[in-house]
């Protein structure tokens, strides 16, 4: 059989599974959506009685006495969300995205998709899903780092005519776009390595070498059905870059919106690319 050469082709088998005949298939999507919301209620109420007793000298530590009250607490709210995602990425959501990768192997040999029996064999390789996850934060982190220096340096730039300046500009517009694609960028070159742990029960190290000869030939394939579904998510980037903007025009609230809306589409997003990764790890498999 020829290889597969469209990622749009990719994204169509890894869409194909999520029928409703295979309804536990979603289980992961509700249960990280849920958990997300979740804390989003806790931290909502952070600044109210009885969470204040705990929170209160902490954020007024950190960010001052204001960000306890209407509406900067509103203010506040992404940025302490931003952290609670990254451990409930780290400890659930990676585990609970891997179970898509043992479900859509089932699904794949005509077989029902359990969650309970994926979730068991998945927990086995729980450690190395972590671990994983923790690398590929590490390198996000990493660029983010490196881009951070670069702005330091564009802030040096006293510049307002001419070239310089115009650097200076687009280094400082570009940063969340450059977030964007390098995000990209880490999830592509690490998207095998949690099929392989589940699949094939491998440790860290020897997914991460089976992730990069999985790689090899195809990368752009990869980056490509990286890319596409996580396109979707540029609005809400352009609606978070201009929150405080939007907040002014409509409501404070509106943070919270686009924090609902984010939720459902990274959980999407990223649960099509993992079970696009599997559907074409399992292609390249059985056509050699």
């Amino acid at each position: 059989m020829s290889k597969i050469k469209s990622p749009l082709t990719v994204l169509r088998l890894g869409t194909s599974f999520f029928k409703f005949e295979h309804q536990q298939i979603f289980y992961p999507f509700i249960i990280i959506v849920f958990i997300n919301f979740l804390i989003l209620e806790i931290l909502y109420f952070v600044p109210r009685y009885p969470l204040s007793i705990f929170f209160a000298p902490i954020i007024t530590r950190i960010w001052g006495e204001e960000y306890l009250h209407y509406p900067m607490d509103l203010m506040l709210l992404p940025k302490l969300f931003y952290y609670a995602q990254m451990v409930v990425f780290l400890f659930v959501s990676s585990i609970l995205i891997a179970l898509i990768v043992d479900m859509v192997a089932a699904v794949n040999d005509e077989k029902q998709a359990n969650f309970t029996a994926s979730l068991q064999k998945s927990l086995s390789g729980y450690v190395y899903i972590v671990l994983y996850s923790s690398l590929s934060l590490l390198l996000f982190q990493g660029f983010d780092k490196a881009y951070s220096l670069l702005l330091r340096h564009a802030f040096k730039i006293h510049s307002t005519t001419g070239i310089y300046f115009w650097i200076k500009e687009f280094v400082f517009y570009a940063a969340p776009y450059v977030q964007f694609l390098y995000g990209i960028f880490v999830t592509a070159i690490l998207i095998y390595t949690p099929v392989l742990i589940v699949l094939e029960k491998k440790k860290l190290w020897g997914a991460l070498v089976g992730n990069f000869k999985v790689l090899f030939g195809s990368f752009w394939l990869t980056f490509a059905f990286v890319l596409i579904p996580t396109l979707f998510y540029l609005p809400l980037l352009l609606m978070r870059n201009n929150i405080r903007s939007l907040a002014q025009m409509t409501s404070p609230e509106a943070q919270v919106l686009v924090i609902i809306l984010s939720v459902f589409v990274t959980t999407g997003i990223n649960i099509l690319i993992v079970a696009t990764a599997t559907t074409h790890y399992l292609y390249k498999k059985e056509n050699p």
